[in-house]
C-alpha cells in the first residue's frame, strides 16, 4: 500500500512541475473562452456578421530561422447557401512539394492567462495558433503558430482583412 501511495505522490509532484505557461485547457464543447479577441469559435473565426463563411487566412509557413516559405491558407468551410459548417480547410502550396490540404473541425482553447488559441489539423499534423484581433473587434484577423514535421520546426503567420 505504501508503494502505491508513493507512486501517486510522485505522479502528483511531476504534474505540478509542468510549466504553467504551456498549459492549455479544453473548454466544454470548445465553443468559447474568456478572452475577448477570438473568444467565440464560430463568430470570431468562422462566420461573418451576416452568417456566411468568413474569408480565408493566408500567409506563409517557414522553417524556423530559414527561408523558402510555403504558402499556407486556413479557410472556413461552407455548406449549401454559404452557411459555415464549423470546419476549416488548411492548405500548403509550394512548387517544390506537391500541394496538400486537409479539412478538420477546429477546437477553441484557452491558455492559463485566458488568451484564446485555436487548434486545427494541417497536412503535416496538428497545430495550435494564437489569435490576434484588430481594433476593438473580437473577430480574429491574425493567427501565429508553429508545428514540427519530420523533426523540422516550422512557424507561420496568417492574416485576413
Amino acid at each position: 500500500m505504501r508503494g502505491l501511495a508513493f507512486i501517486v505522490l510522485m505522479a502528483t509532484a511531476a504534474l505540478l512541475t509542468v510549466p504553467s505557461a504551456h498549459a492549455v485547457d479544453h473548454k466544454s464543447g470548445g465553443a468559447s473562452v474568456s478572452d475577448t479577441c477570438g473568444g467565440t469559435l464560430f463568430a470570431d473565426y468562422l462566420a461573418t456578421a451576416e452568417g456566411t463563411a468568413d474569408t480565408a487566412f493566408a500567409g506563409t509557413l517557414t522553417v524556423v530561422g530559414g527561408a523558402s516559405p510555403i504558402a499556407m491558407t486556413l479557410t472556413p468551410q461552407a455548406s449549401a447557401g454559404a452557411i459555415p459548417n464549423g470546419l476549416v480547410r488548411t492548405g500548403f502550396f509550394h512548387p517544390a512539394i506537391s500541394d496538400d490540404a486537409v479539412t478538420s473541425a477546429p477546437n477553441l482553447l484557452e491558455d492559463i492567462s485566458g488568451r484564446s488559441r485555436i487548434r486545427f489539423e494541417t497536412p503535416w499534423g496538428p497545430t495550435l495558433a494564437t489569435a490576434g484581433c484588430t481594433g476593438a473587434t473580437t473577430r480574429v484577423t491574425k493567427l501565429a503558430g508553429g508545428l514540427t514535421f519530420h523533426g523540422v520546426a516550422y512557424e507561420y503567420v496568417l492574416t485576413r482583412a
